[in-house]
C-alpha cells in the first residue's frame, strides 16, 4: 500500500487528497446506514474462552451490521454479542443480545473501530433506541 492511499476491504483505493469523509464512504454502501450514538454492552471471549464484557457506543447501523469502537482485543472473524442499553447504561427491558461477526478492525489511538455483520437476532436498523430518559427513537424503513 502506498503512503498516499488507503485500501478499503471492498478493494477500493482512495487517495488521501480525494477522501472527503467517512460519511461519504458510508453513503456508497448498498444498504442504508443510519448514524447513531447508542450505548451497548459488547461481550466477547478472551483467548481462553472466558467472556469479557465492555460498554461502548454504536456509531452506525444497517440491516446487515453495525460499526462501533471497542477497547478489548478483537480480530476479524470473532463473534461478539451486543445488547442495547438505555442512556444510563442499564439494561433496556425487552432487549435481547444480538450475535455479530467482526468483519474488519481498524486501530485507533485508544481502542479500535470494528465493523460487524449480524449473525442472529432482530435487525438493529429497525430497532427502537433510547434517546434520553423516557424518550425513544425508532429507526425503521
Amino acid at each position: 500500500m502506498h503512503a498516499d492511499t488507503n485500501e478499503y476491504r471492498r478493494g477500493r483505493k482512495v487517495s488521501e487528497e480525494k477522501q472527503t469523509s467517512t460519511l461519504h464512504l458510508i453513503e456508497k454502501r448498498t444498504e442504508k446506514r443510519v448514524l447513531v450514538n447508542v450505548p451497548v454492552e459488547v461481550t466477547a471471549l478472551d483467548e481462553v474462552g472466558k467472556p469479557i464484557a465492555e460498554r461502548s457506543f454504536l456509531e452506525d447501523v444497517s440491516d446487515l451490521g453495525c460499526r462501533l469502537t471497542t477497547h478489548g482485543p478483537m480480530k476479524q472473524g470473532d463473534t461478539i454479542a451486543l445488547k442495547i442499553l438505555n442512556r444510563d447504561g442499564n439494561d433496556l427491558p425487552g432487549c435481547e443480545q444480538l450475535l455479530y461477526e467482526i468483519m474488519w478492525v481498524a486501530p485507533k489511538v485508544r481502542g479500535q473501530t470494528v465493523g460487524a455483520r449480524l449473525l442472529q437476532g432482530e435487525k438493529l436498523a429497525s430497532s427502537t433506541f433510547p434517546l434520553q430518559k423516557g424518550k425513544e427513537k425508532h429507526y425503521g424503513k
